[in-house]
């Protein structure tokens, strides 16, 4: 069973550097309590250097979910053309497998989300994951622990990025794709681990935006668990 560990801050070149899309499953179609699909993939494989040296994006094809909810839609830029034409999850898992190479590889994210949704879906798709790697790192909670964020640890991807001087551009793609949200969680990454780094002029404003709000968020949650959901993931993704 994966689990988080701290992060490998000796070897790059371990890091496959991961994130994901997914959209609410209607409560009428939901099965075997899952409430979100994926429906894109995108990670990054660094060098020694932390420099990237491949990159991998797939859309992928939903099972429960007919189309792409407008919401979703209109913060991903992912139409039901895009999904309709992937191919399924375990493909997708297959051929990340595939990709990373490396079992021993260590997989990065930003936040816990990613994690909870790849292995409930897998689970409840009977998906084999013997060949994924079992190492993960919450690149939020390493964050939280260096800058000093307190118990307001739920910082945005973008936030974070922003806070460290790092901006999403035509090199990394917009904020709401998977592969982009991958490439500028690496640059985050290295720029950490090399302590190469600004602190932005708006820190406190970043820090003082994500003290609020949590108990919106908590009660939303258990009213409408799919939604809450979603909204957890868009909210540690600077949505």
């Amino acid at each position: 069973m994966p689990c988080f560990t701290a992060i490998d801050t000796t070897n790059f070149a371990r890091q496959i550097v991961l994130d994901v899309e997914f959209a609410p499953v209607p409560k009428q179609r939901q099965r075997h309590g899952l409430r979100n699909e994926i429906i894109e993939v995108g990670a990054v494989k660094l060098d020694y250097h932390g420099n990237v040296m491949g990159e991998f994006s797939q859309f992928v094809q939903t099972e429960f979910t007919e189309g792409v909810a407008f919401p979703v839609r209109e913060l991903t830029g992912i139409s039901a053309v895009d999904t309709a034409m992937a191919d399924p999850l375990y493909v997708v898992i297959k051929r990340l497998s595939d990709w990373i190479g490396r079992y021993s590889a260590q997989v990065v994210c930003w936040s816990g989300t990613d994690r909870r949704q790849l292995l409930t879906e897998c689970q409840a798709k009977h998906i084999d994951l013997s060949a994924f790697p079992t190492d993960w790192a919450d690149l939020q909670a390493f964050y939280t622990s260096i800058m000093d964020v307190g118990s307001h640890g739920c910082v945005s991807l973008s936030d974070a990025a922003t806070w460290f001087g790092i901006e999403f551009d035509e090199s990394t793609g917009h904020a709401h794709s998977a592969l982009a949200d991958a490439r500028v969680t690496a640059k985050l990454l290295k720029q950490m681990m090399d302590g190469n780094y600004r602190v932005s002029p708006h820190a406190q404003e970043i820090r003082q935006r994500w003290g609020m709000g949590e108990r919106a968020q908590t009660r939303l949650s258990s009213k409408c668990p799919e939604l809450g959901d979603l909204l957890l993931k868009l909210k540690a993704e600077g949505r």
